[in-house]
């Protein structure tokens, strides 16, 4: 357990940190410390671990998310045009179509 002089001292160092580069798991791994911390009674712990995930900025896998945007972008595109089969016409839609075609002149 740190004393008062080591959480202050910590607190004060964090103060003049600008940015903290974290990978995502550690920022999640760094706000379940946090939590425990506050569960155990230990406020000022985690108040010093909460100032440090002020100044983190998360790294993201920008690959990853990128070949994610392509997928999405082909789903989005319009599917070409597919020639169609000639759909099989009964016989005796043949012999209306013809009937008709009669009695119309």
């Amino acid at each position: 357990m740190a004393n008062f002089r080591d959480i202050n001292g910590a607190s004060r160092n964090l103060n003049r940190v600008q940015d903290i580069n974290l990978e995502p798991d550690n920022r999640s791994a760094l706000e379940a410390v946090m939590v425990a911390m506050a569960a155990g009674g230990r406020v000022q712990e985690m108040s010093v671990i909460a100032q440090l995930m002020e100044k983190t900025s998360v790294q993201t896998d920008i690959v990853g998310a990128i070949a994610s945007l392509k997928d999405v972008i082909q789903d989005m595109k319009q599917p070409t045009k597919v020639e169609t089969a000639e759909l099989a016409v009964p016989e005796w839609a043949v012999d209306l179509k013809d009937r008709i075609a009669a009695l119309e002149t």
